[in-house]
């Protein structure tokens, strides 16, 4: 791969450009759909629990294969896997909107979450690779400010499409934007170095790993709907405990692992990962309960709530390319700690919300979460990328190992935090129907998860703070 330094300003600018735009398309379809699955289940005639597998489909597949396009990058190269992926992805757009039973669109949902799996995985390890040490933090707070910008855009941009054109179109608009996409990334994308020596992809550890996170993302997901105690629920937790012991397993003896474990052994790298893990555990909980409690407890509208949720991912764009570009030049460690630390405060904050609470004073909470988070990720990223490298792992591999714990931490914050208010509010009523609780039984309940989200964000911060800069600072 043609290193950073090896590339003019424009080229660069160009590359990360096409990067930010894969990004934002990806981040964009995670969300986009949401708002139109009534639509949708009304188009087919099917219930909410099916309609539900058009999102679930395309989060499964996704985190599941980022680690498999991770390797791949590294052994194929980028440019191969980029356009790849962006291919499917919008391959897989034209065939959901063209969908003809929910059966359909579900599956090419799936065919569409492929491609986006190999855009996420290797867009973080592609700064690593085409540009150089001393821009790469601000780049990936670039790439942090998309990535809200295309979660807070998607609800907004799907009602407004569903409502005007329809739900077809949500996909549809994919295509030209893709075709477009692949055409510059084939014009301005550097070509791929041949590798040493040809490298055999371990089939058997990319199908455990899918399986294994398979099984352990759906129960997650489902286990507040189905019952943590439910059959399928624990059958799924016990199938992914014996996936994940043969996946380890099989890692330690093969020739040419899907993850050489010795990359754990790099103590920056590992320690930063499970930094970002419970950091991010931390802000999807919060994420999930704050609508719950601005229309049930403060009765506000749900497009008023949407603008509230809004505030707290500008505040990360804004914040994200600065954090990035001060830990290019002062290193990650008090960025991070002070990050954590400063989300750890904000949930003390949510924690004393009330149906009383003044609007200046939630608005100011949801400001300082933006402000928390997009001064953490953009470093911590920075921070486990480069320690990655010096590892001596492939930087796509580093990268998909850091999206995949990021996306496993997503999905278990709303478990936790969900289950933790969910045991709280079931506890002070006679019946166990949650969403008809009072008002202050639900920010009870709520005071109690972000309560929990506090010490985790403190340990996170704790972590952060032990690892030296010095350790992942990339030799120039």
């Amino acid at each position: 791969m043609p290193p950073g330094t090896d590339l003019s300003e424009r080229d660069q600018r160009l590359i990360l450009a096409i990067i930010a735009f894969a990004v934002f398309m990806a981040s964009l379809d995670s969300t986009i759909v949401n708002i139109s699955l009534p639509t949708i289940a009304a188009t087919f005639d099917v219930d909410i629990s099916l309609v539900s597998w058009v999102v679930m489909a395309y989060l499964l597949v996704l985190a599941g294969l980022l680690l498999v396009f991770g390797k791949l990058g590294d052994m194929i190269g980028f440019r191969r896997v980029f356009l790849a992926g962006f291919s499917v992805f919008t391959a897989g757009s034209l065939l959901c909107g063209l969908a003809f039973s929910i059966h359909h669109l579900i599956a090419f949902r799936a065919l569409q979450g492929i491609g986006g799996a190999a855009l996420e995985a290797i867009a973080p390890a592609m700064v690593v690779i085409y540009l150089p040490a001393q821009k790469r933090g601000r780049a990936i707070g670039m790439l942090a400010t998309i990535v809200s910008l295309g979660i807070a855009a998607g609800p907004i941009l799907g009602g407004f499409i569903t409502e005007y054109l329809s739900w077809h179109w949500i996909f549809f608009i994919n295509v030209p934007v893709g075709i477009a996409a692949v055409i510059l990334a084939q014009r301005f994308l550097p070509a791929d170095i041949a590798p040493g020596k040809r490298e055999r992809f371990d089939s058997a550890g990319a199908a455990l790993i899918l399986l294994a996170l398979i099984t352990l993302l759906f129960p997650l997901n489902q286990g507040l709907d189905l019952g943590w105690t439910s059959p399928v629920i624990l059958g799924c937790f016990a199938a992914s405990l014996v996936l994940w012991t043969l996946f380890f397993v099989h890692e330690r003896r093969c020739s040419a692992p899907l993850i050489d474990m010795r990359l754990f052994s790099n103590r920056a790298y590992t320690l930063a990962n499970a930094a970002g893990f419970l950091v991010m555990l931390s802000y999807n909980g919060t994420i999930f309960l704050l609508p719950f409690f601005f229309e049930k407890v403060q009765a506000h509208s749900t497009e008023f709530a949407g603008l509230l949720l809004a505030v707290p991912a500008v505040a990360l764009m804004l914040v994200g390319p600065v954090a990035g570009s001060l830990s290019d030049r002062h290193g990650a460690r008090v960025l991070t700690t002070g990050a954590a630390l400063l989300a750890g405060a904000t949930l003390y904050l949510f924690s004393l919300f009330s149906a009383a609470s003044a609007l200046p004073f939630v608005i100011a909470s949801l400001v300082l979460l933006g402000v928390a988070i997009g001064s953490f990720f953009p470093p911590n990223m920075n921070r486990i990328l480069t320690a990655g490298a010096r590892a001596g792992e492939g930087e796509g591999v580093a990268s998909g190992v850091m999206m995949t714990l990021r996306n496993t931490g997503a999905v278990l914050g709303v478990a936790l935090f969900g289950t933790i208010a969910v045991q709280v509010i079931a506890g002070t009523m006679a019946q166990r129907h949650v969403i008809r609780a009072s008002p202050d039984m639900l920010s009870m309940g709520f005071s109690v998860a972000f309560t929990a989200g506090i010490l985790l964000c403190i340990l996170a911060a704790a972590i952060s703070g032990v690892i030296r800069d010095e350790n992942v600072r990339v030799e120039r």
